[in-house]
């Protein structure tokens, strides 16, 4: 609890590997009364680990796809309707958040609870296109070229190289104890999409439209622009919290094959504290979910599409010394063509 509200921390999950930095911050924070797991997965280790997880820590509890029906990214879609409790601040985690400044999430929350007019908060995100757009904006480091807001620019998101060294800068600072330099206090967004890494949000706001998300909406869309942009409110970002995001898709093929994972985890063994007990304790779930794999929590039924399947190869073909691939020139080629529904002109 916190000031009167309940807080409820969530993550669509996931991979073990990421998790096991995630999980000691959000256990150590005495104000969280609850940590869903959205199960949204068919690894037979993380499944595993998500339930010996939930068998340890009573905060935990697992959250599953109501009909059992798996289907990737559109299943995560589902969860954010049982984020609707009144009087209580939900706090949405990716799964591959790797690093928390001290009482984080507490000053999330309470941030959330003195700027009630914002339809979602966020802290400052270490490798997010809006935190280092903000970083460069606030003079805490400079780019040979202006960086736009919009995430139009791909390195900003698709390069590993930019993110390993805006990575490895940062967790510099956190171990020398700098990085408090970087906090640059309120910064309001409007009509502008955002990642939404670590987002907070009242429990109220979302009931008010049942916390759906769309048919066919992609979710960072959905609640970063076209809802409050509905609602005529605004988003802001709390940029004197900071969090480090660990990849996103077109970074993480080559990123996991670095040893930026192992500086994250050196940062928590630093401490001798307890988010680092927490860290040794979960990395040996992790141990125990791979020498035994016997799941019984609820099996998902594999709902993806394969009728696509060398449509989906295509797709997914990289263009060499580029961040991109077929799909996003396919993409890019039509997101110009704008043209009315015939429905306007029928009416």
């Amino acid at each position: 609890m916190r000031r009167g509200y309940k807080v409820v921390c969530n993550t669509a999950a996931g991979r073990h590997r990421y998790m096991n930095l995630l999980i000691p911050y959000v256990l150590d924070n005495d104000i969280v009364d609850r940590y869903d797991i959205w199960v949204n997965t068919l690894n037979p280790v993380d499944l595993r680990f998500f339930e010996l997880l939930a068998q340890k820590y009573s905060k935990i509890k697992l959250v599953y796809i109501e009909d059992n029906k798996f289907s990737g990214l559109k299943s995560l879609f589902e969860f954010y309707k049982y984020c609707t409790e009144e009087d209580t601040i939900y706090v949405k985690l990716d799964d591959d958040l790797i690093w928390f400044e001290p009482d984080a999430i507490t000053r999330m929350v309470d941030f959330r609870i003195d700027n009630p007019d914002y339809f979602i908060v966020s802290p400052l995100v270490i490798n997010n296109c809006s935190g280092t757009y903000l970083l460069q904006n606030g003079g805490k480091i400079r780019l040979k070229k202006y960086l736009s807001p919009t995430m139009t620019w791909e390195s900003a998101w698709c390069s590993a190289t930019f993110a390993y060294q805006l990575l490895d800068w940062f967790q510099k600072k956190v171990r020398d104890d700098s990085y408090k330099e970087l906090h640059m206090g309120k910064k309001p967004i409007g009509m502008l999409r955002f990642s939404i890494n670590m987002i907070v949000w009242f429990g109220a706001t979302f009931k008010e439209f049942g916390g759906v998300c769309p048919k066919g909406e992609n979710d960072e869309e959905y609640f970063s622009v076209i809802k409050p942009t509905q609602l005529g409110v605004a988003n802001c970002i709390n940029a004197d919290v900071l969090v480090a995001h660990f990849a996103f898709t077109y970074q993480r093929e080559d990123l996991d094959k670095t040893d930026m994972l192992l500086k994250y985890e050196n940062l928590i063994r630093s401490k001798k504290d307890k988010v680092c007990s927490l860290y040794e304790e979960i990395k040996c779930l992790t141990l125990m979910a791979k020498e035994n794999v016997n799941i019984e929590i609820p099996h998902y039924d594999d709902c993806r599409s394969k009728k696509n399947g060398f449509r989906e190869f295509l797709r997914t073909r990289r263009i060499p010394g580029t961040f991109y691939d077929l799909g996003r020139i396919y993409c890019r080629l039509k997101e110009h063509k704008i043209e009315f529904d015939d429905i306007l002109f029928s009416k």
